[in-house]
């Protein structure tokens, strides 16, 4: 099972943290207590509270006390700066191992499933079925006998990544209803979605908020923790012939300078007994005076952070040195994807060891030195602060994210052209032609031996560089030079070591993420972009080969690769020692990009408005234990450029849009009501039960949404990590909506078009449609017209600017059933019930096509990208193409069964 290591007594030890003080948080901590062991309904204790005030703690404490009376059954904390703990991915294999490791029923259980062809294949799919597959169906039975609770402990969800919360809450939750005997304990921040998802739960949870205690009881615990920490035992234990303790007077002070967060209080500690510093009383003396100059509490953390970095650059620091070893040491540490240690640390900022122990050193109080030698940071509101203009205001002090992923993203470069080779292992024959498993056992390869021929740096480097170069100056020459060498000799040699050190699924979002941000770049070499989109082709079509064998890139994958193309080109000359030649190969990649499993009968596939994205559906009418969605099924988002999935979303709907910009996916179904995702992250931004609404829009960069209904339009705006409900329109038979770029609403009523302006919550105008009926919307993507067409094949088109109506487009005495605008707005194509396809020019008015080549009647419609092609769709299964400018039939396919939708790239 694939486990983070989150056991609370291995996660607290690298904090350098224990429990609560003895005698602090003693109301609350009885109230869990009573909680866990008693007959409490509620099955879920969420702890709120804000950064700094002590939820960390108070669930280290709770998960000790319980693991001493053998009642934890897992823990899981989660953390913003580790990879494998600030996503949902490992949380419930990790729970699913420690639930093994806590009862021996549970194991066999957990085992048994795991024998299974549908438990090995959980271990990498989404949290949702691995909580089902590892968790919930093997353990059903037993727990249902058991008395005894099984206590889970979750800290930390506002550390978890935002696109994932939802699933775990969902999860979580699940897991508690599902299984009994089961408790868990959650601390986060507040969360909006949190409190939208618990007012839907009813009673099964109690909800505590930390900031609600009393200051006098929050005072008192914290005064008792800094009486404790600073009296004569505690400091001679740090300084065995200092005779100092903290006076009572400085004390109160720390505690008013404490304004009730914990984290401030022990922080202070640290700093008072620093030992590189070895004087308490003059640092207690510095702390004091740097609070009293302010007058006021440190109740947001900056000023005590600023006071905390001045042990390392100095006020009015004239030594620049001194400043740029502070911020790249600093920002390594809090921009790297992962803690690593300070060894690794020194190559990707090209420093000495000794030299980054100097700021460490001065830093032990917010940046912990773990015994592996790992620098981590205390709490999360330290790089808050670092990175925020607004709060940090020195220069010197605050660290540009910018340019500190730009010298981490150049040292990469630097590392990966050092060391990338062919055959970085050295393997001889016959293991370089075996599989990386089998030629690894057959020469005798140790891990210690993996490690010196791929260190740490490579490895970092060669997994990582992309999440730096996303945010990196591209506009940098050491940076671009780095980038073009890697490609030009080493992209061969980083599949290869991707493969090897099992981390090839990194390589597609690497080069992707590359390839989106030089589209931007005019001053870009067009051979540099064209070699990207080679190797995101040669990964795509070999990637299973690859991932077996490293070395069969250079064997199987290069010599069947197109020879016309500038990997194959450039990469050929040196495969004078492959044993592999090919004659008569492809010329050039073919059109077929991949071959992709949905795992389903597909229904409908769709792409974004850019091409990048397209997404299929299907369903499949089983129950599915998910609270929001009711159906199986699935929405699979896809990579158009390379076919490689995005992103699973499970359930079936009726009806989606993707956002203008590619970003969002909305859904509408009768089952799983209204939901939004994330595309590139395949993550639920919110969802909305019960909308049992006809017609749906989304608006084009996917922050609003609208949804309607004979009776209403309601409106919905993403926040944050949920939707919110913010207007609901009262009218009557709604046939069609549609959102403009500018976020003007288009209703089409009985009668009527209105036009609704969302950023002034108000209706703008109201278009008479001579009373009747508008059945289809169409708003042109400069947002400068708006089509209509009607129940009588009365087609309308509308100037936006001036709201004035053309003439009726059509005369046809028969309903509209489809319609779509051109992108450059210069064509307008519409169909009728009775099959008959008219495509008109827009300005001037002029029809210049009226087809009645259409069997039956057109239910779907879509326009090239180049508006030169348009496709109609009818009910009995024909897909028509159709040129633009002339109106000439362009081709005939054939399809099974009515369509619903059509798209041209």
């Amino acid at each position: 099972l694939p486990r983070a290591e989150t056991v609370f007594n291995d996660y607290q030890t690298k904090k350098k943290s224990g429990p609560c003080f003895e005698g602090t948080r003693v109301a609350l901590l009885r109230e869990m207590a009573n909680w866990v062991t008693g007959r409490d309904e509620s099955r879920m204790y969420i702890l709120s509270g804000l950064a700094g005030i002590g939820k960390s703690t108070v669930a280290y404490t709770i998960a000790s006390r319980a693991a001493d009376l053998n009642l934890l059954g897992a823990s899981f904390f989660f953390s913003r700066d580790e990879a494998d703990r600030n996503n949902a991915k490992r949380l419930f294999t990790t729970i699913a191992y420690q639930l093994c490791v806590y009862n021996e029923r549970f194991a066999k259980a957990i085992g048994d499933a795991l024998r299974t062809k549908r438990g090995s294949a959980a271990t990498t799919k989404d949290p949702q079925e691995q909580l089902q597959v590892l968790i919930l169906d093997p353990l059903r039975s037993i727990v249902k006998s058991r008395a005894r609770p099984v206590l889970v402990v979750v800290d930390a969800l506002d550390e978890c990544d935002g696109d994932d919360v939802s699933a775990v809450v969902e999860g979580l939750s699940q897991l508690v209803r599902e299984l009994p005997s089961f408790k868990l304990i959650l601390t986060t921040r507040p969360l909006p979605y949190l409190d939208d998802f618990l007012g839907n739960q009813g009673g099964c949870h109690k909800l505590f908020h930390l900031q609600d205690i009393e200051d006098k009881i929050v005072d008192g615990d914290i005064r008792l923790c800094l009486k404790h920490n600073l009296s004569l035992e505690m400091v001679r234990k740090c300084f065995r012939r200092r005779q100092w303790c903290a006076s009572d007077e400085q004390i109160d002070a720390l505690v008013r300078a404490a304004g009730r967060l914990f984290i401030i209080a022990s922080t202070a500690v640290r700093y008072i007994l620093d030992k590189s510093a070895a004087n308490p009383a003059a640092q207690m003396q510095e702390l004091l005076r740097a609070c009293a100059e302010e007058h006021t509490p440190f109740t947001d953390l900056d000023h005590f952070y600023n006071i905390i970095l001045r042990n390392v650059v100095p006020a009015n620091c004239a030594n620049q040195n001194i400043v740029t070893r502070y911020q790249s040491v600093v920002g390594a540490i809090v921009f790297v994807s992962r803690p690593l240690p300070v060894s690794t640390l020194a190559h990707l900022i090209d420093m000495d060891v000794e030299e980054i122990h100097v700021v460490l050193d001065n830093l032990q109080s917010v940046i912990l030195l773990g015994d592996n030698d790992v620098p981590r940071i205390y709490h999360k509101s330290f790089p808050d602060y670092l990175t925020d203009q607004a709060r940090c205001k020195d220069p010197c002090l605050r660290i540009d994210p910018k340019i500190g992923h730009t010298q981490i993203m150049t040292r990469c470069f630097k590392i990966t052209n050092k060391h990338l080779k062919y055959n970085i292992l050295g393997l001889g024959d016959p293991a370089r032609y075996m599989s990386n498993e089998d030629g690894l056992k057959k020469d005798g390869i140790t891990d210690l031996q993996l490690q010196e021929k791929i260190p740490p740096q490579l490895r970092y480097a060669s997994v990582y560089w992309a999440n730096h170069f996303e945010v990196a100056d591209i506009e940098d020459t050491g940076l671009m030079n780095g980038l073009e060498k890697f490609v030009d000799e080493h992209t061969l040699h980083w599949f290869e070591v991707l493969s090897l050190i099992g981390n090839l699924d990194s390589a597609h979002r690497a080069i992707r993420a590359v390839i989106k941000l030089l589209i931007t770049q005019k001053s870009t070499s067009s051979d540099l972009h064209q070699f990207l989109s080679d190797a995101l082709r040669f990964i795509s079509k070999f990637y299973e080969l690859i991932k077996r064998s490293g070395l069969h890139t250079y064997y199987s994958a290069l010599p069947f690769s197109p020879t016309s193309s500038l990997l194959y080109r450039r990469y050929i000359k040196d495969a004078r020692h492959y044993i592999c030649g090919i004659e008569g190969g492809p010329e050039k990649w073919d059109a077929l990009v991949a071959i992709l499993n949905h795992g389903e009968w597909v229904e409908v596939i769709k792409f974004s408005l850019d091409g990048t994205l397209f997404v299929s559906c299907s369903e499949k009418s089983e129950p599915l234990p998910v609270p929001m969605l009711n159906k199986q099924g699935k929405l699979k988002i896809w990579d158009a450029a390379t076919g490689t999935p995005i992103s699973t979303i499970p359930g079936h709907s009726h009806k989606f849009e993707f956002s203008d910009d590619g970003s969002r996916l909305a859904s509408l179904s009768r089952d799983c009501g209204l939901t939004l995702w994330n595309t590139e992250s395949g993550g639920l931004v919110g969802a909305v039960k019960d909308v049992d609404h006809r017609h749906m829009a989304i608006s084009a960069k996917g922050s609003l949404l609208a949804t309607a209904d004979d009776k209403k339009v309601t409106l919905w705006s993403e926040n944050r990590d949920h939707l919110a409900k913010i207007e609901v329109l009262d009218l009557q038979r709604t046939r069609s909506i549609a959102f403009s770029v500018d976020n003007i609403l288009a209703i089409g009523t009985e009668f009527a078009v209105q036009l609704y302006n969302t950023n002034i919550r108000s209706f703008i105008s109201t278009i008479s449609c001579n009373r009747r009926p508008t059945m289809a919307l169409a708003l042109s993507p400069d947002c400068t017209h708006l089509a209509s067409g009607n129940s009588y094949g009365d087609v309308y088109l509308w100037d936006m600017r001036g709201i004035d109506s053309s003439s009726p487009l059509s005369q046809e005495a028969t309903e509209v059933t489809a319609m779509a605008l051109s992108r450059d707005c210069s064509r307008l194509a519409c169909w009728f019930r009775r099959g008959t396809v008219e495509l008109w020019e827009t300005s001037p008015t002029k029809r210049r096509i009226a087809s009645h080549q259409c069997d039956d009647s057109v239910s779907a419609v879509g326009f090239g990208p180049d508006g030169r092609l348009f496709a109609s769709g009818s009910d009995d299964g024909t897909i028509k193409l159709w040129n633009a400018g002339d109106g000439s039939l362009h081709g005939i396919l054939i399809a099974s069964g009515r369509l619903e939708a059509v798209a041209l790239s």
